[in-house]
Order: structure tokens, then sequence, then C-alpha cells
């Protein structure tokens, strides 16, 4: 190895008889870096945020990357980042270099109309110059100059790291006495909550039922489709839907809304009843548009990728048009409905029935507009109600409570999650692997914070878990 070549990082590996010395160099600027090498950079925020700038010279702060979205759309969902003096919170795109912006036909995709920073690795023509699908500019940034580490190390970290990740303490979990995790995973549960309910609080301009319909619609959607489903509940809010008085309008009316309700050369193969059906829907919208003048969304905002058919959008708002029907959920104020349930004798019970939805009997065969399938049960699900009572319901209903000043109703809330299965999600089942199972719904939203906001962040200083451990 030549001198001139000393100051440069190396690993050695061990051959047959000798070890041999590998210099990292700097890659050259052709060399392909893997995107979700850039991906790791955001996440983990490797990079020098010190004055941090656009490439228009606009100060940037990020407060949240936002969480990795592994479907269709933008790269980071839910990202809050302030440019200049202005906060936005939406989605984050990544790329190795900015023309993969338009490479990837992105500036024509409605679904990166939300696309509030653009995330290169290298700077090439196209920085700067990144248009969305309503051709309003994207802010970007470059990180090459402001890496905290050289780019040959980290790539050869990338291309080096184990297979499987593994939680920090892992090895060591069984040292943490039982109680002390027990007790550490309530109150991290209640921390949790506590975020969605502030995340309720900061809604601008929506009163709380408002955000209760778009924390519901949202959680119709999964995380596959629950930005277009708030979207699709903020142009139809509440007063507006029940301003609708037939239910099949209130379905041509969210169908059209979302632009979902097909054209006629999409029917040309269809069987008759579907056919008819969806044109009903569409003369429908057409009369119901005169008055109230809606704009309608793109149908690509909608991702049917990987979904079971039982999550389709077409569905899914049928389910929630039915959530308007008489002596439903939304047919009025759902406060008082809500609250009177949470002090029933069986308060899960009752939340559940008050969220049931079953469209019209169309339904029955049919996942979307278009074609006939075999007969099955459209209403909505126990299970997904009851994804919709931690994720919605609950949340709300400690908003109600810290603004009616009522300490009661806020336990009684906490308590409903206490009686709910816990889900079986790959996070749940990773504690469980470790010997920590989680007895409830309450307890699921414990080890979601852990994970989160601490294993995942290096938060281990932070952690009582990690604190015990590091005291040990």
């Amino acid at each position: 190895m030549s001198s001139s070549s000393s100051s440069v990082p190396h690993d050695h590996y061990e051959t047959d008889d000798r070890p041999v010395a590998v210099s990292l160099q700097e890659p050259r600027p052709d060399v392909q870096v893997p995107e979700a090498l850039v991906h790791d950079l955001w996440k983990h925020q490797r990079f020098d945020t010190e004055d941090l700038s656009t490439t228009d010279d606009e100060p940037v702060r990020i407060l949240d990357p936002g969480r990795p979205n592994t479907d269709a759309g933008p790269d980071f969902q839910n990202a809050h980042v302030r440019i200049g003096s202005m906060d936005w919170r939406g989605h984050v795109e990544i790329h190795t270099a900015s023309g993969g912006w338009f490479e990837h036909d992105h500036h024509t995709d409605p679904r990166y109309e939300s696309v509030v920073l653009h995330v290169t690795l290298h700077a090439d023509v196209w920085t700067g110059g990144l248009l969305r699908a309503d051709e309003s500019t994207v802010p970007e940034i470059v990180l090459y100059p402001r890496l905290d580490a050289p780019l040959r190390e980290l790539l050869h970290a990338y291309h080096t790291r184990p297979d499987e990740d593994t939680l920090p303490c892992a090895s060591r979990w069984d040292e943490v006495p039982e109680q002390k995790k027990r007790t550490w995973i309530a109150t991290l549960a209640r921390e949790r909550l506590t975020d969605k309910r502030d995340r309720l609080a900061t809604a601008p301009d929506a009163d709380l039922e408002e955000r209760l319909q778009e924390r519901l619609y949202a959680g119709l959607g999964y995380s596959k489709n629950d930005e277009p489903m708030t979207t699709l509940a903020r142009r139809l809010p509440p007063e507006t839907v029940r301003s609708v008085p037939d239910p099949r309008n209130r379905e041509a009316l969210h169908l059209g809304v979302a632009g979902l309700l097909p054209e006629p050369e999409d029917l040309l193969e269809s069987d008759r009843e579907t056919a008819d059906y969806a044109m009903n829907l569409r003369d429908r919208f057409r009369r119901l548009q005169v008055h109230l003048d809606i704009p309608a969304m793109e149908s690509t905002s909608w991702t049917f990728f990987r979904l079971r058919p039982n999550n389709f959008p077409p569905l899914r708002l049928a389910q929630a048009a039915a959530w308007y029907d008489e002596n439903a959920i939304l047919a009025s104020d759902p406060l008082p409905t809500l609250r009177t349930a949470l002090t029933a004798d069986d308060p899960v019970t009752d939340l559940r029935e008050a969220l049931a939805a079953t469209p019209p009997s169309f339904w029955r065969t049919h996942y979307h507009l278009k074609k006939r399938a075999s007969d099955h049960d459209p209403s909505l699900g126990p299970s997904r109600r009851d994804t919709l009572l931690i994720n919605a319901v609950v949340p709300t209903l400690l908003l109600d409570a810290e603004h009616r000043d009522d300490a009661e109703q806020a336990e009684a809330a906490l308590d409903v999650l206490q009686t709910l299965s816990a889900s079986r999600d790959k996070v749940v089942r990773r504690f469980q692997d470790l010997g920590t199972r989680a007895e409830s719904a309450f307890e699921a939203q414990g080890l979601h914070q852990l994970y989160r906001e601490y294993c995942t962040e290096g938060g281990c200083l932070d952690c009582q878990i990690g604190q015990h451990l590091l005291r040990s």
C-alpha cells in the first residue's frame, strides 16, 4: 500500500494465509449508489442539518423526517419541515439524483402533489427545477456536501450491514425485570395516545367532528390510501354530506369526488347490473355537482396495488357513505353517541356497534364498479372497527375530554384499549419473540412507541429499559 493512501480508512479481511487490506475510495460520480442508502441517510439524518437550505437558498429545519412508505407513492409520509418561515406537513421524495423525479414521471402524478420536499444525494442539471403535476415548484435539498461521513464509508457500511437489523438490547432483554418493562410500556402507551390526541388538536380550521371524520376515513384507507381518504374527508365535511338526503346520492357524491366513477368506455365489458349501477351513480353525481361544485380528485390518487379486494377504495367509500345513513355514527354529531357508549356496561361492544357500516346490496357482489365478484359480506368488519377505535375514536374522546376537563372520560377511553386485543403486526411479534407479549391493544400501543421513538432512533439513554441495562 503506497504512502499516499495512508490516510484512507481500511478494512481487513482474512484469506487462507494472511490479512488483506482493502482501501475504501470515494465512489466515482458514475458509480451506482443504491437509493435505499439515501433513504437511510434521510431517515437517520446522517448529514449536517445546521444552516440547511434549499437549492433556492431558503432555510430548512427538519422537525420530523416522516415515516417510510413501503408501498406506491412518495418515499416518506407525514413529514414536518419548516421552509423559510412556513411550516409544511406532507411527503418527502428521495432520489440519488434530481433527474429521477422526471424519470419516474412524478411531475405528472397527482399523488406527488403533496410532496413538500425533494431530497437528492447528487445535484444534476435538473436540480432546483422540479415541478409537481400542478406545475408548482418542489423545494429541494442536496445531501452529498453535508454528509456526516465520507460517502465511501457510508456505502461500505450499507453493503456490509447484517441482513436482519436487531433491537439494540435484544440480547439482554431478559435481564430487565418484567415489572419494569410492563410499567415502561404502559407509560409509553399513554405517551403515544397523547401524541395522537395532540395531532388531532393541531388540525387547522376543523371542529372535533370533522377531525374525527378525517381519522375515520383515513383508517378505512389503511396506510396505502390514508392520504387520499383524508383529502376526500376534507372535501366532504359532515355538513356537506348531511345536506344530501338520499343515501344513493351520498354514495355517488363520495365515489364521484374521489374520481372513482368509471367512464362509459370503461364499462363496455361489464355485466348489465354493474354497468347500470355505475352509470346511475355517474348521473346522480353530475346533478349534484351543479349545486355543490366540489372538485373531483384524480383516480390515480388511489392505490389498488397489493390490496385485498375488501380493501379496494370503491368498497371502502361505499362503507364511508353508509356512516351517514339514518342512525349511523355520522348522521348527526357523533360525540354524544360516543360519550354515551363509553359509559355503557360494555363500552367496547357499544362503540363497535356505533361504527357499523353496511353499504347497499350491490356491494355484496362487487368490490369496485367495473366487474361483478363472488358473494361476500360488504359490511365493515370487526377487526377494522377495532383499529378505528384505537386510531380515531379513542384519540378523539381524549381530546374531547381535555376540552371538557373530564378526567373520568379520558381514563374510560384508555380503558377501552385495555379491553381490546392486541394486533399481531411485525412490531408486536418482534417483542413477542423476545418474551414480551402484548396483553391488550393498550400495551401494543406502548410497544409501537418504544420501537419507533426509542429503539429505531437510538434513544437508549432516554429509555428506562436502556437505562437499566446501561447501569448494570
